[in-house]
């Protein structure tokens, strides 16, 4: 019965940290004073409206070039993957990030997005190949270290978990970034 507490108690404390780290790796001011995403001159970007969905097949995608929206545009798309994302349309997202980087193969905030949207949709291989790719091409990009050490943590790969996490504590030790990889190195045994 001991045993069984504690392993409720992991299993919450994983979920919360998870909870923790997604609102910390989907804000995109990277941290205080940091401008969000900006579309220069984009005003007509479609609006995923908060609340209750009209649709409710937040699984079906919808072509990017149906969207209405500047397809040549990485920073305008990057806003409307981002509100797919925030709306827990993931598919969606994963669409509209992959064109991102189609576009821009160096954002290396797309390749967290993208490799979190995949998590979600429980395509960790997929979550994992692509944080690793973010990590080649942005090694000091504190955000996607702390990702991909969620993502391992999910995965119940801890060994590896350890390493991200603990590089996304080595970078620096005092944002919020950096205090939460702390945390979840603790939850590490």
């Amino acid at each position: 019965m001991e045993r069984y507490k504690k392993w409720i108690i992991v299993v919450i404390a994983v979920a919360a940290g998870g909870l923790v780290i997604a609102s910390i790796v989907t804000r995109h001011p990277g941290g205080p004073g940091k401008a969000a995403r900006q579309a220069p001159g984009q005003t007509s970007i479609p609006s995923v409206a908060p609340g209750p969905m009209v649709e409710q097949d937040l699984n079906r995608v919808v072509p990017v070039e149906e969207m209405g929206v500047d397809t040549k545009n990485p920073e305008a798309l990057a806003l409307l993957g981002d509100k797919y994302f925030e709306s827990s349309r993931f598919n969606q997202a994963i669409e509209i990030y992959k064109k991102v980087l189609e576009l821009d193969p160096r954002d290396i905030d797309t390749y967290n997005d993208l490799g979190l949207a995949y998590q979600y949709v429980n395509r960790t291989d997929l979550a994992i190949d692509i944080l690793q790719k973010g990590v080649k091409e942005g090694p000091s990009h504190q955000r996607i270290w702390l990702s991909l050490g969620f993502v391992y943590m999910s995965a119940g790969n801890n060994a590896e978990a350890k390493k991200a996490l603990t590089k996304a504590a080595e970078l620096n030790p005092r944002t919020d970034i950096g205090q939460e990889a702390i945390r979840m190195l603790g939850l590490i045994k």
